[in-house]
C-alpha cells in the first residue's frame, strides 16, 4: 500500500523542464483569464490576471500588455506572474530582448449586455 501512495505521489511531479502536456513548441504558456465578462459595454475589465510561461531553453524575457511592460525574467525556463489588472481589449506578449514577440494571446472583454438597436429607421417622416 505504502508503494501505490508513493508512485501516486511521483506521477503529480514534475520537474523544472517539464512542458505541459498539449505543448508541442519549445516556448509555452498558460494565461488566465484571457476573456473577461463586465456589466456594461465599453467598460475596461478589473480581474487578476495570471500566467505561468515554460521553455526547453534557458530565455531572457519581458512579459508586456499592448506596449506596457510588466514583468522581466533573466537565463530561467520559466516563469509566473500575477496581479490584478484593468485593461481593455489588448494583446499580451511575451517578447525576447530584442523585443521579438515570443508567445501572444489577445484578452478580450465581452459585456453581458449587448449593444442596443435601433428599431426604426433614422429618416422616418412620422
Amino acid at each position: 500500500m505504502q508503494s501505490f501512495w508513493l508512485l501516486l505521489a511521483l506521477s503529480g511531479m514534475t520537474t523544472q523542464h517539464d512542458l505541459p502536456v498539449n505543448c508541442d513548441a519549445n516556448i509555452c504558456w498558460d494565461v488566465s483569464p484571457q476573456i473577461c465578462v463586465t456589466e456594461q459595454q465599453k467598460q475596461s475589465c478589473q480581474s487578476q490576471l495570471q500566467l505561468h510561461w515554460y521553455s526547453d531553453t534557458a530565455q531572457n524575457t519581458c512579459l508586456y500588455l499592448a506596449e506596457q511592460k510588466l514583468q522581466c525574467w533573466q537565463n530561467v525556463t520559466q516563469g509566473h506572474w500575477k496581479q490584478k489588472l484593468s485593461w481593455e481589449n489588448a494583446a499580451l506578449t511575451l517578447r525576447s530582448p530584442d523585443n521579438q514577440i515570443l508567445l501572444q494571446t489577445e484578452l478580450q472583454v465581452l459585456s453581458r449586455k449587448p449593444a442596443r438597436r435601433r428599431l426604426s429607421s433614422p429618416w422616418s417622416i412620422f
